[in-house]
């Protein structure tokens, strides 16, 4: 068996896993589809394994093909690293980074420690807050780039999509609703555009209703929600089984999906923002794939 393990191939397997795709993989590496694929099934026939499969839209690392990127990652870490003390970024900098909860900081700091090893120059300041906030943070000056998240007719002409999900009802366990009865809400707080958009739908359908808990964070939420202290309305790529769903309310009043989106200051044609920013996309940006190892 060829014992060597090509830094082009171990490149194109993290690139597909992270990114979820062939195709954005492909994009990002400036490569063909077919070269890509290529790589990979050349690698697992050299290796007489699977190394990735599909699970819903996204390709993923098959359990051996995971243990392979541990050691993929850091020899590309060394590598790149060792490249960068002969080729170093000509950046430096600082740059403001926005990001809600949604954009978990787990799925951001190795986009964001990458970022670091290639450009060692330039300081990267995070801050999680809600994307109102966001918004207004980018309007003052005080954010650079931010990840925010809104209704889809509401995207400003610059925003870069990375994905999109769909809204939902939820509810302790066994909760039904009462009628003429006050409904409490459970919300992220002051700026929480989903508070307004529950208290929206609820007064139209002639449904009382008040806020009984304000809690910034998804988990505190949903903990209130599980304990009975009110409902509310949750991303559902943060609901977990501590809730179900309101399906009448569901059926009733209808959810619109919410972006999450990059959104530039008024910097954004700063060649160190625009590098973050690119990165940022080809690794977050999920779209619909085809069946297939060419998805």
């Amino acid at each position: 068996m060829n014992q060597r393990l090509p830094i082009d191939v171990l490149r194109a397997l993290r690139s597909i896993v992270e990114l979820g795709s062939v195709t954005r993989a492909a994009e990002s590496l400036n490569l063909s589809q077919s070269a890509v694929s290529w790589k990979i099934k050349r690698l697992e026939k050299q290796l007489g394994r699977d190394l990735i499969r599909r699970e819903g839209q996204r390709l993923v690392a098959t359990n051996e093909g995971a243990e392979l990127l541990i050691h993929a990652r850091r020899i590309l870490n060394s590598h790149d690293e060792a490249l960068a003390l002969f080729a170093p970024s000509t950046l430096e900098g600082v740059v403001r980074l926005g990001v809600t909860e949604q954009a978990s900081l787990p799925q951001l700091a190795p986009i964001l420690a990458r970022f670091a090893r290639q450009h060692g120059n330039v300081d990267v300041q995070v801050v999680v807050e809600q994307s109102q906030a966001l918004r207004q943070s980018l309007v003052q000056g005080d954010l650079d780039l931010a990840l925010h998240q809104d209704f889809s007719h509401a995207l400003s002409a610059e925003d870069h999509l990375l994905w999109s999900e769909r809204l939902h009802w939820c509810v302790p366990a066994g909760w039904q609703y009462t009628p003429d009865a006050t409904v409490s809400l459970v919300t992220y707080g002051p700026g929480c555009f989903y508070g307004s958009l529950a208290q929206d739908r609820l007064q139209a359908a002639g449904i009382r209703c008040k806020v009984a808990v304000q809690c910034p964070y998804s988990d505190g939420v949903l903990s209130a929600i599980s304990a009975g202290l009110g409902i509310g309305i949750v991303a559902g790529g943060n609901i977990d089984l501590r809730v179900e769903t309101g399906r009448a309310f569901q059926r009733s009043m209808p959810l619109p999906e919410v972006a999450n989106v990059l959104r530039y200051s008024q910097r954004k044609h700063d060649p160190i923002l625009q590098a973050l920013q690119q990165m940022l996309a080809q690794a977050l940006t999920r779209t619909p794939e085809v069946a297939g190892v060419q998805g």
